[in-house]
C-alpha cells in the first residue's frame, strides 16, 4: 500500500504541475504581482494609521473569524479512484499505513497555509490586538494543532459516518476550533495548545483502534475525493480547460423571462445564452469572476491600478468562454437541422458581446463609487467597451481561425 501512495501521489503531482504551467503564465504573475503589491501597501497604510496606545475593539473577533475561515482551507486528499472499490478494497486492513501517509501529506499544504495566514496577521496582532511575540508563537501553534485535529477528524469520517456529517463536520471544525482559538486571543494561549496536544494523543490512540477494527467506507472516500479534485478543476478551468471536468446541467427556470427566446432567424442565439445559464461550470465562472472583481475593485483607491485590472477580469472571463463556442459541435442535431452556420458566429459574438458590455458597466460603476471621478469612470468605461470590441470581433475571428 505504501508503494501504491508513492505511485498515487507521484500521478497526481505531475498532473497538478501540468495545470500549473497554464496558471503561473507570465501574464498571471505579472496580474498577480500588481494585486499583491497594492493589497501589501494598502495593509502597511493601515497599520501604521492605527492607535499604537490602546487596543481595537474588533481586532481579535476580526482575527478569530479570519482563523476560523484559513482552518476549512485544505482537506484530506486520500487520491483513491472509483476503481478502489474493486481491486484494493481485499487489503483493507493495509488502509491505515496508506491513510497516515495520505494525512501527513496533505498535512504539509495546510500548515504551509495556515503558516502565511499568521505570519499576515502578526502585524495586525502586534498592533491592533497588542499580543506579544510569545503568543503570537503559540497561537500559531495552537492552529496548527487544530488543522491536524480537523485533518484526524475527516480521516476518522471515512470509518463512521457519524464524524463525515454536516452536525459533526460543523461542531468541530467551527465551533470547537473557533471557541480554543477565541479563548486563547483574550487569555494564555500556551493553557489552550496543551489541551488541544492532549486531545491530539487521544484521538491517535483512538484513530489506531479504528483504522484496524471497523469497516472502510469506500464509497464515502471516493466521493469525498471527487469532490475535492472538483474544487482543483474549477479553479483550473479560469485558466485552460480541463477534460476531467464533468458538471452537471441545471436547468434554471426562474430566468427564461430574462433570455432570448427562440425565433427561426435567432437560434444559435437562444442555444448560447441557456449554454452560458445552464452548464454550471461556465455560469459558476461568470458569477465568480464578476464578484471577485466588484470585491477587489471596491477597495483599490489608485484609478490606474483599478482600470489594469478590471481590463484584467474581463480579458480572463472573455477567454475562457471562448470555448463555450464549440458547446454544440458534438450533438448530431446542429448537423441535421437546417440552421444558417453562418450565423453561429454572430450569435456567439452578440452573447459574449452583452455579457462582457455588462460587466464593463459593472465595474464602472464600482470604480465610480469608489473614486467619485465622473471624467475617469467614463474614460473607464471607454476603455472596457473597446477591449470587449477587440475581444469579441478580431481576437474571437482569429482564435476560431487557427482551430478551424
Amino acid at each position: 500500500m505504501l508503494d501504491l501512495w508513492k505511485t498515487r501521489q507521484k500521478t497526481h503531482q505531475k498532473q497538478m504541475f501540468k495545470y500549473l504551467r497554464y496558471v503561473l503564465n507570465d501574464h498571471f504573475i505579472l496580474a498577480l504581482l500588481f494585486i499583491l503589491g497594492g493589497l501589501a501597501l494598502g495593509y502597511s497604510n493601515y497599520i501604521k494609521a492605527l492607535p499604537t496606545q490602546e487596543e481595537l475593539w474588533y481586532a481579535k473577533p476580526l482575527v478569530l473569524l479570519i482563523l476560523v475561515i484559513s482552518l476549512q482551507v485544505g482537506r484530506l486528499a486520500t487520491l483513491l479512484k472509483p476503481a478502489d472499490i474493486v481491486f484494493i478494497s481485499p487489503r483493507q486492513a493495509e488502509m491505515g499505513q496508506y491513510l497516515q501517509k495520505a494525512l501527513r501529506a496533505s498535512l504539509v499544504f495546510a500548515w504551509v497555509f495556515d503558516t502565511l495566514v499568521m505570519l499576515a496577521l502578526a502585524p495586525f496582532l502586534l498592533v491592533a490586538a497588542k499580543l506579544t511575540a510569545v503568543q503570537l508563537i503559540f497561537l500559531w501553534l495552537l492552529l496548527l494543532v487544530l488543522k491536524y485535529l480537523q485533518l484526524d477528524r475527516q480521516l476518522l469520517g471515512l470509518y463512521q459516518a457519524q464524524f463525515a456529517s454536516g452536525r459533526w463536520k460543523w461542531f468541530l471544525d467551527v465551533g470547537f476550533c473557533g471557541l480554543l482559538l477565541g479563548t486563547s486571543l483574550y487569555l494564555d494561549p500556551l493553557y489552550l495548545l496543551l489541551v488541544a496536544t492532549l486531545l491530539t494523543g487521544y484521538v491517535d490512540r483512538s484513530k489506531k483502534a479504528l483504522t484496524t477494527q471497523a469497516v472502510f467506507d469506500w464509497e464515502g472516500a471516493i466521493r469525498t475525493e471527487n469532490a475535492r479534485m472538483l474544487q482543483l478543476y474549477r479553479f483550473f478551468a479560469l485558466f485552460t480547460d480541463v477534460p476531467n471536468l464533468q458538471v452537471a446541467a441545471k436547468r434554471r427556470r426562474y430566468l427564461d423571462r430574462l433570455l432570448p427566446q427562440a425565433k427561426p432567424n435567432g437560434s444559435f442565439t437562444y442555444l448560447y445564452w441557456r449554454a452560458l445559464v445552464r452548464n454550471g461550470e461556465t455560469s459558476g465562472l461568470v458569477l465568480r469572476l464578476t464578484v471577485l472583481g466588484t470585491v477587489i475593485l471596491y477597495f483599490i483607491t489608485e484609478p490606474w491600478l483599478a482600470l489594469a485590472l478590471a481590463v484584467l477580469f474581463i480579458y480572463l472571463l472573455g477567454f475562457q468562454l471562448f470555448s463555450l463556442y464549440h458547446h454544440y459541435d458534438e450533438v448530431v442535431f446542429m448537423h441535421i437541422y437546417p440552421l444558417d452556420p453562418t450565423g453561429k458566429q454572430r450569435a456567439f459574438q452578440k452573447m459574449l458581446g452583452q455579457l462582457l458590455f455588462t460587466l464593463a458597466v459593472i465595474f464602472t460603476l464600482v470604480s465610480w463609487i469608489q473614486l467619485q471621478n465622473s471624467l475617469f469612470s467614463l474614460e473607464f468605461l471607454g476603455v472596457l467597451v473597446l477591449e470587449v470590441a477587440l475581444l469579441t470581433r478580431p481576437y474571437l475571428k482569429g482564435r476560431l481561425a487557427k482551430r478551424a
